[in-house]
């Protein structure tokens, strides 16, 4: 069992890690150890070892989240860990430094206040990789006149900076997290399919909409027509692709893997009543499916995501699916997973999910499952599926204590009264 230090009072709880090829193995040992000691990990990619990847695709997301708070620090690793510091220090509030000795590692806090520790997958082994890990995220800045002094003439030097745009194209980097009061998640649920409407669990598989998912698209189009949008990400899958495309929404659309639906693994293509018959107590948002992503993996993606949405600004549109969009919201308001059975998600439907009152420490969900006129429910989102239950009182309680907004308490003022529709499904 690793060290419980991440737990000592004032120890960062949420860290970020990202590497490329030559880091891969060791940001998987690492991320594992983290979460073992209780942190709160965001891994920015890459996903999967890839040969001909890039470090500055998973390194400058990561780096832009640790100057803008959405991680409190930063490990970040390739090869020999000199690439990886070279890139992040370009990230304007970004403090980071190849790191091979203790030393180093509490020193480089105390006196420089780093923030982002790099290291060589190929170069340290996995037990001093975790040592010192370790002695960096327990390390506090001092807070000496000195040592201020000289980070004040070290931040003379940097300049504002564009901020990257990073068109996802394979489920590769993430982008990073950062904290803006104007922005506003419009999520879209993709429309009808022939498996949606006959209740069949549809993961990776890309099936095309129905004739009425193609007028469901088109009626989510024209509930949103003359919003402007900063930027309009649609899931990699064609159904939630050819609703992005039906909609018609001013931007030009951008391709986001981790938009992309639960996958189902085993159980694709089978109903609600097919997998209780094998699996009596089955829950999908606690079991997952065989083969298929985990509870904890789906909420990791979710998390990858929006961290990399609170870097952007004013309204985004998402186009994605039925079990990643409730997870999604579960997560959005700091609920676990398991939480998000809670959430139902009718085909077409619209979501907002903003700050409360501007405060980026308040996400709030301002409209929930808002469908267009006469849809007809989802046979694979009713109430039963996944053993679902009904929003208790109690849920509703925490997600007021947690910094929630219920849609009574604060309705969306983006949309005509009459475009407002019952939010239950």
């Amino acid at each position: 069992m690793p060290d419980q230090l991440i737990l000592l009072p004032g120890t960062p709880k949420r860290v970020g890690i990202a590497a490329d090829h030559g880091g891969y193995a060791l940001k998987e040992y690492l991320t594992w150890m983290l979460r073992q000691a209780g942190a709160d990990v965001i891994d920015f990619g890459n996903s999967q070892p890839v040969p001909d990847d890039d470090y500055p695709d998973f390194i400058v997301p990561l780096a832009l989240a640790v100057a803008q708070g959405a991680v409190e620090r930063g490990v970040a690793i390739c090869g020999s860990g000199v690439g990886a510091s070279v890139v992040a220090n370009k990230v304007t509030g970004v403090r980071a430094c190849l790191i091979q000795d203790s030393f180093s590692a509490h020193q480089g806090v105390e006196n420089d206040d780093l923030n982002l520790i790099c290291l060589g997958g190929l170069v340290v082994g996995f037990g001093l990789a975790w040592e010192l890990v370790k002695i960096f995220l327990v390390a506090q800045f001092s807070g000496a006149e000195r040592h201020r002094r000289r980070l004040a003439k070290i931040a003379e030097l940097e300049t504002p900076q564009p901020r990257w745009k990073v068109v996802h194209t394979a489920p590769r980097a993430e982008r990073s997290s950062g904290q803006t009061k104007s922005l506003r998640l419009y999520l879209i649920r993709h429309g009808a399919t022939e498996w949606s409407l006959s209740g069949q669990y549809t993961g990776k598989l890309d099936i095309a909409l129905a004739a009425q998912g193609e007028d469901e698209a088109r009626s989510v189009g024209q509930r949103l027509r003359g919003i402007p949008f900063a930027h309009v990400l649609t899931s990699p899958l064609q159904r939630a692709q050819q609703t992005c495309t039906l909609a018609a929404l001013a931007g030009t659309p951008e391709i986001e893997p981790d938009l992309a639906e639960w996958d189902n693994g085993d159980d694709e293509g089978r109903t609600f009543a097919d997998i209780l018959a094998s699996r009596p107590d089955w829950n999908l948002f606690r079991d997952g499916f065989p083969n298929g992503e985990t509870p904890d993996q789906t909420g990791a993606r979710a998390d990858r995501l929006i961290a990399r949405l609170r870097t952007l600004d004013g309204n985004v549109a998402l186009f994605s699916h039925g079990q990643f969009g409730r997870v999604f919201a579960a997560r959005w308001i700091g609920l676990p997973v398991e939480q998000a059975q809670s959430f139902l998600l009718n085909t077409a439907s619209l979501s907002i999910l903003c700050y409360a009152h501007g405060d980026p420490d308040q996400p709030a969900i301002e409209l929930w499952n808002s469908s267009p006129p006469h849809a007809p429910s989802d046979p694979a989102h009713e109430p039963h599926a996944g053993n679902t239950q009904q929003m208790k009182g109690p849920l509703l309680d925490q997600w007021d204590n947690e910094g929630g907004m219920t849609p009574d308490k604060e309705r969306t003022q983006h949309l005509a009264p009459e475009d407002i529709q019952d939010e239950t499904g």
